[in-house]
């Protein structure tokens, strides 16, 4: 699969939908809020691992419905673990630079 293959791919990956994450997040007794802004709709999971650890998952979704980026919190600290636009402008990256380097 070449790399605007994977860029076209990548924009069009809809992601799990809030409404399946909200239902699993019920099941599982989690705690979850959702707060929209302007043409975002964010969720967010808080749940409580092993040792009680506590785990927050945050959900980023656009307008479509797409989620956009998804970023987990644990112990204080921020991992982003999908950010489509940002993944896709870094494939768009490399192309650019292997077409420096071939010219």
């Amino acid at each position: 699969m070449d790399n605007i293959e994977k860029v076209a791919k990548l924009l069009m990956y809809s992601g799990p939908s809030a409404i399946e994450l909200i239902e699993k997040a019920v099941e599982s007794d989690n705690e979850f809020t959702i707060a929209t802004s302007d043409k975002l709709t964010i969720l967010t999971i808080h749940s409580v691992m092993a040792y009680a650890l506590k785990v927050t998952d945050v959900f980023t979704y656009n307008e479509q419905g797409q989620l956009i980026k998804q970023m987990l919190i644990m112990n204080g600290k921020e991992n982003i673990i999908f950010d489509k636009f940002k993944e896709a402008s870094d494939i768009l990256g490399s192309i650019s630079k292997k077409k420096q380097l071939v010219s």
